[in-house]
């Protein structure tokens, strides 16, 4: 009786196993992959980009349209933002440099200095002598897509501007990007 006892049980285990073999199938799965390409933008924009904006709408933003007509000395009144936009994981940084406004005539060079800023950061022309640039955006990381826009602001110098020679002047502001 035990071995019948014995044999019923192991054939009510065998079954279950079966059983549950036949209802819970394998574990499939399959992968899901993409690549997001680098975003690294740089405009100078007319107004302030939106933080919340995406590519297409950076691309479209009204560019600033230069250049800046200067008839006195003092600060300048007008609307240009150095505006950005990365996916960067590392980051970026944005200098700025600027050559005096200059008038050549006969050889002989003339130039009127100016400062302009950007972001809390100034640079200061001196004449024909190379100013360093200087970093006006440091990001050192980023977790997602990103956008800032800072306004660009002039002012001329009054010294250098009253006592110039007669002539056409013009001077460079320089923005460069660099990814991290």
């Amino acid at each position: 009786m035990k071995k019948n006892i014995i044999a019923v049980l192991l054939v009510i285990a065998l079954s279950t196993v079966f059983i549950f073999a036949a209802t819970n199938p394998p574990a499939t799965s399959f992968d899901v992959s993409t690549n997001v390409s680098g975003i690294n933008k740089m405009k100078i924009t007319a107004a302030a980009f939106p933080a919340n904006g995406n590519p297409s709408s950076f691309d479209s933003a009204a560019a600033f349209a230069g250049p800046l007509g200067i008839t006195a000395s003092g600060p300048k009144t007008f609307s240009a933002f150095l505006s950005t936009m990365s996916n960067n994981r590392v980051g970026y940084k944005v200098t700025m440099g600027a050559t005096a406004m200059s008038s050549t005539v006969s050889s002989a060079t003339a130039y009127i200095n100016y400062t302009v800023s950007v972001n809390n950061k100034s640079l200061t022309t001196n004449n024909g002598t190379t100013v360093a640039p200087v970093e006006v955006i440091t990001v050192a990381s980023l977790t997602g897509l990103a956008s800032q826009s800072h306004q660009i602001a002039l002012s001329v110098d009054a010294t250098s501007f009253d006592a110039a020679v007669e002539g056409s002047y013009t001077g460079t502001v320089t923005f460069t990007y660099t990814a991290n």
